[in-house]
């Protein structure tokens, strides 16, 4: 249960940076379309040592019916 918690937080602190960033400057001016593309690849990028770290110390589950 130790080790869980750091995990947890890291995982949220990393998904919601891309909001953040978003958030920054949201005065300038950007076609919608490439802000849009900008944004899933932030998340994206952010995303991913988290989701590899969930992966690899064996936290996911798969539920059989």
């Amino acid at each position: 249960i130790i080790m869980y918690t750091p995990i947890i937080i890291t995982t949220l602190i990393s998904l919601t940076l891309p909001i953040f960033a978003t958030l920054i400057n949201p005065n300038k001016k950007r076609p919608y379309p490439n802000y849009v593309k900008i944004t899933v690849i932030y998340a994206f990028i952010t995303s991913l040592p988290s989701t590899t770290l969930y992966i690899f110390l064996n936290q996911e589950t798969t539920i059989w019916s």
